[in-house]
């Protein structure tokens, strides 16, 4: 989750852990510099409306002129070009406003869905951007991934599973799954499943094994479970046992 434009962080709402709904404030930017912009294009836009009405006024006394030879031809015309161009001058300093205002209001960046604060990688007085990038020998924002807050529902938790593109064939949708925690064997549970994702892609997740392979391309699978008690997180990665075909090939 990122901001719209590059700004300092003036304060923070939420810490990790943290439960949201559609709409709470999760960190507000510094509103100075709009507040200044603001305040001159409002008198960006008196000024303008004070020259359109003096436009009108000196077009309308051109046209009630009874003696329409009391006045040039050219100067006419410029009178009228100058009243259309005093009121495109209005719509300018009028969107201009509305668009500061706009800002204004998108300075509090707010949660677009309900969900639970996995990560808050921003801090007071830091410039959230655009783009954020890691940095570690500057002010500017350092965020994991790009990501200055990451959030997400944990209600059921769901497991992104890849089967090499070799086995696919071996997967039937809404087979039975166990998922085990590494490091201990005897925890384990039952997944539910969720959906397919119908598009082999290429393997971006490695373990890091020597005789892994980096050419792969897999089959994404995606089971889910309720947390409950069991001692496993968000990001964390764990074994999947599918049941499948036979590697049997008449």
């Amino acid at each position: 989750m990122a901001p719209l434009f590059n700004e300092i962080i003036s304060k923070i709402y939420i810490v990790e852990g943290d439960y949201v709904k559609t709409g709470d404030p999760l960190f507000s930017l510094d509103l100075r510099s709009f507040e200044a912009q603001l305040e001159t294009s409002k008198a960006n836009l008196t000024l303008a409306t004070v020259q359109l009405d003096n436009s009108k006024k000196q077009f309308s006394f051109y046209e009630r002129l009874q003696n329409k030879t009391a006045v040039s031809e050219q100067a006419y015309q410029q009178t009228y070009y100058s009243m259309l161009q005093a009121e495109k001058n209005v719509k300018v300093a009028e969107a201009n406003v509305n668009e500061i205002e706009t800002n204004l209001k998108r300075s509090v960046i707010k949660a677009p869905v309900d969900g639970t604060i996995l990560q808050v990688n921003c801090h007071i007085g830091e410039i959230a951007s655009i783009i954020p990038f890691i940095s570690s020998q500057s002010t500017w924002l350092t965020a994991a991934n790009g990501t200055l807050i990451l959030m997400g529902t944990v209600t059921p938790l769901q497991i992104r599973i890849d089967i090499d593109e070799a086995d696919a064939w071996r997967y039937e949708e809404g087979s039975p799954a166990t998922a085990f925690v590494r490091g201990n064997r005897n925890i384990s549970f039952p997944l539910t499943y969720a959906r397919t994702e119908p598009y082999i892609i290429p393997k971006s997740s490695f373990t890091g094994t020597t005789t892994e392979r980096v050419d792969t391309r897999v089959l994404q699978i995606l089971y889910q479970f309720e947390k409950q008690d069991l001692p496993v997180y968000p990001g964390q990665i764990v074994d999947i046992f599918i049941d499948s075909k036979p590697n049997d090939i008449y």
